[in-house]
């Protein structure tokens, strides 16, 4: 469920999803993506790593560059995992996302509290 998670965070940012659907396109390098995206190389690189660390993209390396391609099988996964989800699967992720961000926030508040010596909630 988490790998799930986070492709769809990967896939929620507007460059990460033309660089997918480019890469699906055929192989291509950095600066090639720069040019086509019209983003930066740290920008391009950045957005990359989203893909790897998800494996969702291959590698080839020639003597001078490095090109990158979807890894279909794993992109083929992901789309199936999403198709598979429930409405139950869904309401799990929306309240364990809830249920982290309030236990986030119970901490911070209780971090502030104890620096500034508060006893009370909201004093």
């Amino acid at each position: 469920m988490i790998e799930i998670l986070s492709f769809l965070k990967c896939i929620s940012d507007e460059t990460r999803l033309k660089m997918l659907k480019l890469l699906m396109e055929g192989q291509f390098c950095v600066c090639q993506m720069q040019e086509i995206l019209d983003k930066s190389q740290s920008s391009i690189s950045q957005h990359l790593a989203y893909f790897k660390n998800l494996d969702l993209v291959d590698e080839e390396h020639d003597s001078k560059w490095t090109y990158f391609s979807i890894n279909r099988k794993k992109y083929d996964y992901y789309l199936s995992e999403l198709l598979s989800l429930s409405t139950k699967d869904l309401e799990y992720m929306k309240m364990k996302k809830m249920k982290d961000e309030i236990e986030a926030i119970k901490a911070e508040n209780s971090f502030e509290r104890e620096k500034n010596n508060i006893m009370r909630c909201c004093g």
